[in-house]
């Protein structure tokens, strides 16, 4: 059996009292800071009437850290434009679904996944996280949050029944210990290569489809 003990001022604003979402703070690792200190959450919005020219990315085109707009692309030339409102996310960004973490729906916005052509409008089931201190690259948070332990947090958090979510305070006080904050630098280095390799190859195979003979 696991236990949480907190005092009053140790509780979120609101007071939750879901054990499920203090047992997850008290097994996690306490080591190192609080996600919250070294991001914040963009919260601009995009109206569906100021979207039309909007790149929509939704849950499905985020996953491993990987930000699929060309799928997206193809969604909206099927579906249409945005129906409701969106949340704005930049170049830099990293995207995490609040819904069903299990799914592993995070991505990094990484320039070579085709974000400079339109703006990014994304699902308002997305966390929209940004540095807090301007220039900072988060592109290591995408291996921090895919880790086991973190990953097993998050499932953790989640709260209710048909459609569980992941509380925002549970992902911002997620502790970032200090050998993954100090080797950032050299991780996000790496996570850029790996990126902008996934989506040039992506690219390159699209192109060979889109160039393969149909009719003889």
């Amino acid at each position: 059996m696991k236990v949480a003990t907190l005092t009053l001022g140790e509780l979120e604003p609101d007071f939750v009292l879901a054990p499920e979402r203090h047992v997850t703070a008290a097994s996690a690792p306490r080591e190192g800071v609080a996600l919250g200190e070294l991001v914040v959450e963009r919260r601009e919005r995009i109206e569906p009437r100021d979207g039309d020219d909007a790149i929509v990315i939704d849950t499905t085109h985020a996953r491993d850290g990987v930000l699929d707009v060309a799928g997206a692309l193809r969604d909206a030339a099927r579906n249409g434009s945005a129906k409701s409102a969106k949340k704005r996310a930049r170049e830099g960004d990293v995207l995490v679904s609040r819904l069903r973490p299990y799914l592993r729906q995070i991505a990094f916005v990484h320039p070579d996944a085709g974000v400079a052509a339109a703006p990014l409008a994304v699902s308002t089931e997305f966390y929209v996280l940004a540095p807090r201190t301007p220039g900072d690259d988060l592109a290591w948070l995408v291996p921090f949050l895919l880790s086991t332990p973190v990953q097993e947090a998050l499932a953790a958090a989640q709260e209710g029944g048909h459609h569980p979510r992941v509380p925002r305070a549970s992902l911002l006080a997620l502790r970032v210990p200090d050998a993954v904050r100090n080797a950032r630098e050299s991780t996000s280095e790496a996570v850029r290569a790996a990126l902008s390799a996934i989506h040039r190859a992506s690219g390159s195979l699209r192109a060979l489809v889109a160039a393969t003979p149909m009719r003889g």
